[in-house]
C-alpha cells in the first residue's frame, strides 16, 4: 500500500516537475542562475537560501553547503559578475587600437556594455554592505577588474601622456565617469535624455570626450 501510494504521489508530480539532476560542478553554477533569475523578476530583496533552493528545485541544505549563507552566495555572485565585466571589457579592448587612451575608451565602453547587460550582477557587485569582501575569490576577481584600468593608466605614462599628473585622481575620475554613466543608464535618467537609444555609443561619446581631455591633451 505504501509503494502504491509513493507511486501515485510521484505521477502527480507531472514530467514538468521531475527533480533535477545537477553533476557537482553544476550545481554551484545553477545556483547562481536561480539567484540571477530571483533578482531579474523579483528584486534583491528576495534572494535568500531557501528561494534559491526553491528555484533549483534542489534541498534546502544544497545552498549552504555550497556559499555557507547569503552573503557567501551574493558573495560568490558578485564575484562571477566581476569575472564577467573584465572579459567584456577584455573583448572591447582586442577590438580597439592598441594605443593607452584608446584602451581606456574600450574599457569603459566594456565596463557600461557589461553594467546593461548584466544588471542583476552590476546592482550586487558594489553592495558591499551584502558581501563578504574578505573572500578570496572575492577579492581576486575585483582586483582583476580594478587592475586592467591601472595598468592602461600607466601604459598611457610611458607612452607620453600624463607625466606628472595625479595617477590617483585620473584614475578615480576614469572610474566614476564608466560607473556614473552605467548606472544613469540603466536607472533610465541618462536614456530618458537621450536621443541615442544605445546606451554604449552614448557613453562612448562621454569615454571619448574625457580622454581627449584628460589623456590626449596631455601628450609630451
Amino acid at each position: 500500500m505504501g509503494a502504491l501510494r509513493r507511486t501515485t504521489d510521484w505521477c502527480r508530480l507531472g514530467r514538468g516537475h521531475l527533480p533535477r539532476r545537477y553533476h557537482h560542478g553544476d550545481l554551484r553554477r545553477a545556483l547562481l542562475r536561480s539567484a540571477e533569475r530571483i533578482i531579474k523578476k523579483r528584486g534583491l530583496a528576495f534572494v535568500s537560501l531557501r528561494e534559491v533552493a526553491r528555484d533549483a528545485r534542489v534541498s534546502h541544505s544544497a545552498p549552504a553547503h555550497h556559499f555557507g549563507n547569503k552573503a557567501g552566495l551574493l558573495t560568490a555572485f558578485a564575484a562571477e559578475g566581476f569575472a564577467r565585466m573584465a572579459e567584456t571589457c577584455g573583448a572591447e579592448v582586442k577590438k580597439s587600437p592598441q594605443m593607452g587612451p584608446d584602451i581606456l575608451e574600450a574599457i569603459g565602453r566594456g565596463y557600461v556594455r557589461f553594467a546593461i547587460e548584466n544588471p542583476e550582477h552590476f546592482g550586487v557587485m558594489f553592495r558591499e554592505e551584502l558581501l563578504d569582501t574578505s573572500s578570496p575569490e572575492f577579492a581576486s576577481a575585483a582586483d582583476r577588474a580594478y587592475d586592467l584600468l591601472s595598468q592602461t593608466l600607466q601604459r598611457c605614462v610611458a607612452e607620453g601622456y600624463l607625466r606628472g599628473a595625479d595617477l590617483e585622481a585620473v584614475t578615480a575620475s576614469a572610474w566614476a565617469l564608466a560607473h556614473g554613466l552605467a548606472t544613469l543608464w540603466i536607472g533610465g535618467r541618462l536614456r530618458s535624455r537621450s536621443n541615442e537609444k544605445d546606451g554604449v555609443r552614448v557613453a562612448g561619446r562621454a569615454l571619448h570626450a574625457f580622454v581627449d581631455g584628460t589623456i590626449r591633451s596631455t601628450k609630451h
